[in-house]
């Protein structure tokens, strides 16, 4: 294990803000090419989280779910999408931030700084 971190940062493109008081699931690919849960977190009120923490983040494949129909529903919108998966390979030994800039019918992501 070393010292990177891991985040994220989530966009509602739609209002021009932070998406606040989403959750998103953390899950690692293990030795038997399955997906196990590490955690759950919610962005804050600048629409951003820590997903690990130093010392808890070795190299491997990620995902994040970030579960945005609830987010949407709690603003009465239609989204076509209720959860949003993005795998991530981190083999790297450098941080990781990935935004995701999201509306109700579509998103984009990145490797942020």
């Amino acid at each position: 294990m070393d010292a990177r971190k891991f985040s994220t940062h989530i966009l509602d493109t739609s209002g021009g803000k932070a998406a606040a008081s989403v959750r998103v699931t953390v899950s690692v690919l293990d030795e038997i090419q399955e997906w196990r849960s590490l955690r759950a977190v919610q962005t804050n009120g600048d629409g951003r989280c820590q997903l690990l923490e130093a010392g808890e983040f070795p190299s491997g494949v990620y995902k994040l779910t970030f579960h945005v129909g609830a987010y949407f529903a709690e603003r009465n919108v239609n989204t076509l999408y209720p959860a949003i998966d993005i795998m991530v390979d981190c083999s790297e030994n450098q941080n990781y931030h990935i935004p995701l800039l999201l509306n109700p019918f579509g998103y984009s992501t990145y490797r942020g700084t």
